[in-house]
């Protein structure tokens, strides 16, 4: 069995990462565009520099459109798969289908309903597939393989925690950021794992408009 030992660099980078989800939570912002830039600069932005100039890499190496392995697609399928079976059993089985939120002009609106994924959500989901994937995975991947997959997850518990929201503010980003890691372990692209979370959000929120709003 071959145990890794974290090295001075090792620490040296988590701390790095965790200044930054620091500062993408309690930075302040006032009002909707400041917290936009905020977020580009903690999660995008000094993570892009630190890689350069620091790691000597390339942080937007990970958004290469190329399927390496040919089950790349398979990960991609067993995530939704398995995504979509866990946030049924959480609708089924707690409490989630009464506190969901969605915006009630979201709901009647289609429109509206485009805008808000694929603007808001696919927004959040870029920062945090840049941040998680390709910079906390991207450094961890190549030193310990897989089990990067589990740091990844790690760090956004600790984002998650940092934020101190009710469980249903993030819930499928939580069920989702396993799989997306997965993804990007199979494929090397967070291309895929975007577009399989982006996806699956997309279709469980339609999917309880549907059920909800008459």
């Amino acid at each position: 069995m071959i145990i890794y030992k974290i090295n001075k660099k090792d620490n040296i980078v988590c701390f790095f990462m965790l200044t930054c989800l620091l500062g993408y939570v309690f930075f302040p912002a006032g009002g909707f565009f400041q917290y936009q830039l905020t977020s580009i600069i903690f999660l995008i932005l000094l993570p892009f520099i630190f890689s350069k100039y620091f790691l000597h890499k390339n942080l937007f190496k990970c958004l290469k459109f190329k399927i390496e392995k040919i089950n790349s697609l398979r990960s991609l399928a067993i995530g939704l798969m398995l995504s979509f079976v866990l946030i049924a059993l959480l609708f089924e089985f707690t409490d989630l289908g009464m506190h969901y939120l969605l915006s009630p002009v979201v709901k009647n609106n289609f429109f509206d309903f485009l805008l808000y994924e694929f603007t808001g959500v696919a927004f959040t989901l870029i920062l945090y597939e840049i941040f998680f994937r390709g910079f906390v995975m991207g450094y961890f991947k190549e030193s310990i393989g897989a089990w990067s997959i589990l740091i990844q997850f790690l760090f956004f518990l600790v984002m998650i925690g940092l934020l101190n929201l009710p469980y249903w503010f993030f819930v499928l980003y939580l069920i989702f950021t396993p799989f997306a890691g997965l993804i990007y372990y199979a494929t090397n692209s967070i291309i895929y794992s975007f577009l399989g979370q982006l996806f699956f959000i997309i279709l469980v929120d339609a999917t309880f408009i549907a059920l909800t709003v008459k």
